[in-house]
């Protein structure tokens, strides 16, 4: 997961053949705000999200995707300017 400040997106890799996958990005504790986006599956794997309606500050992104019965996650912190 890579967060491209300069062009307000997060950018991400995801295997072919996934399942299910969605991208979570948590604001920090004082205002609990947070925005869930579900990804589909679709013939590329790199996906772009762009963070432009995201308020300032720091920000957790959790990845979590499923490929077969396996899960996983992928977490990272950003900050929005």
């Amino acid at each position: 997961m890579t967060y491209e400040a300069a062009t307000h997106q997060i950018a991400f890799v995801l295997p072919l053949y996934f399942l299910k996958a969605e991208i979570t990005f948590f604001g920090n504790s004082m205002t609990d705000e947070s925005v869930s986006i579900p990804i589909s599956s679709a013939p590329q794997s790199r996906f772009v999200i762009s963070t432009k309606n995201l308020s300032k500050g720091y920000w957790r992104v959790q990845l979590n995707w499923s490929e077969g019965k396996s899960r996983y996650c992928s977490e990272k912190v950003i900050e929005i300017n």
